[in-house]
Formats: C-alpha cells, structure tokens, sequence
C-alpha cells in the first residue's frame, strides 16, 4: 500500500490536481463570491487525477496496476485516498482562509454583502456530503468498465455545481439593507435560512455529522468499487 500511495502521489497525480487543491481555494477571498466556488474545482480535478500525470488512460495505468501482485481492491483504496486527500486538503485550505474572508466581507459594509458568512459552517457541511455523493458517482462508474473519465466528471460535476448552489449559496444569500442601518434580509425566507444563520456550535455539528456521513459514503463506495474492479474486463 505505501508504494501504491508513492505511484499515486508521485509518479500518477497530474500537476493540475495539486493547483486545483491547493491554489483555486484562494478564490473564495474574492469579495461576494460564493464559498463554493472555492470547493468546486477539486471536482473536475478527478479527470486529471485518472489520466495521470503521464495520460494514464491512454497508458492503460489501471491494467498495468492490476497485472501487479497485488489485491485490487488496494488499487481502489489507493485511488481513493489520493482523492479523499484532495478533498480534505481543499477543505483545511478554506478553514484556514474563512477567517480572512468574513473580515474582507465585514469590512465592506452591509450594504455591500451579498452571502451572510453566517452560514459558512453549514456551507461547509454541504459541500462534505456533496463531495461525498462526486466519490460515489465518480468512482463506481470508472471502476465498472476501468476506460470512462469523463463522462464521470461532468455527471459529477455537474451535480456538485447545482448541490452547492442551491444549498451551500442560494442560502446564504442575502438581501442587501435598502436604507444604512436596516437589518440584512435572507434571500431564502423561513427555516432555511434559519438553518445557515444560528448558533456556530450548533453549526460545527452539522459539519461532524456531513464528516461522518462522508467517510460512511466513501467506505460503501470503496466495498462496490472493489468488487466492480474484480468483475472488471480491463
């Protein structure tokens, strides 16, 4: 496993999985933009990270890795965890810029805040659980023939774009105050809006719990994957 993770991180990974996961982040600090355009790129970045750095599917990497002695399903586990270290490396980036974005966006003034940074937890939670079902969809589809990239990516891509804008943005969006000194107003009235403005506490469970469900998704999805592999025609 620990020479399967070096041939991952080394040898496979694209130069633009590291730029996805570690510099788009920084487009979260760009005033009024939405948090999920910091988490959207690693999503698309899941097509680098199967071709390889040296085009593995023309390559045919995974039938080479699978002529090796070794299980397959630590094929799958390793292409996993590259991906999963990608997820949560793009995450613990935007934890870290969070802070600097709700100073920037405070300092603007109310009447120029588009997304409350309220919400930013939850937000956070939304983009887990989405990132979550990208896992699902993006590796059991690859792994049932071991040939299509792309059609994986956009299928999941396009599902992280809509997942994130209707629950990570159209919820934190706000209604600028008419008049200085009036109230900012949730775009999205009632208990959803509620439920990206309450207490951070409270929020910092619901991201526990995105965590849990996350890690649950991806070891359901690591068991069908593995057993997709060993049926697998490559």
């Amino acid at each position: 496993m620990k020479k399967l993770l070096y041939k991952e991180f080394v040898l496979s990974m694209h130069p633009m999985c590291y730029v996805m996961t570690l510099v788009f982040p920084l487009m979260c600090l760009i005033p009024n933009f939405p948090l999920f355009i910091g988490t959207l790129y690693v999503v698309p970045a899941f097509s680098f990270l199967f071709l390889g750095a040296q085009k593995g599917k023309q390559s045919n990497d995974l039938f080479y890795s699978a002529l090796l002695p070794i299980r397959k399903k630590d094929i799958v586990k390793a292409r996993m965890i590259s991906g999963i270290v990608m997820e949560l490396t793009c995450l613990l980036i935007l934890g870290i810029l969070i802070p600097i974005k709700m100073v920037i966006e405070n300092a603007m003034g109310p009447e120029n805040v588009v997304f409350t940074t309220g919400g930013i937890v939850s937000s956070l939670a939304f983009a887990v659980i989405a990132y979550g079902v990208v896992n699902a969809i993006y590796f059991l589809m690859f792994y049932k023939n071991g040939r299509s990239v792309m059609a994986p990516s956009l299928i999941a891509t396009f599902f992280y774009v809509i997942f994130t804008f209707i629950f990570g943005s159209l919820l934190t969006a706000v209604n600028p105050p008419v008049n200085p000194g009036d109230p900012i107003q949730p775009l999205v009235p009632g208990y959803y809006s509620a439920f990206v403005s309450i207490d951070i506490g409270i929020q910092f469970v619901y991201l526990t719990v995105a965590l849990v469900i996350y890690f649950a998704i991806n070891y359901f999805v690591y068991k069908r994957a593995s057993q997709e592999l060993e049926q697998a025609d490559l």
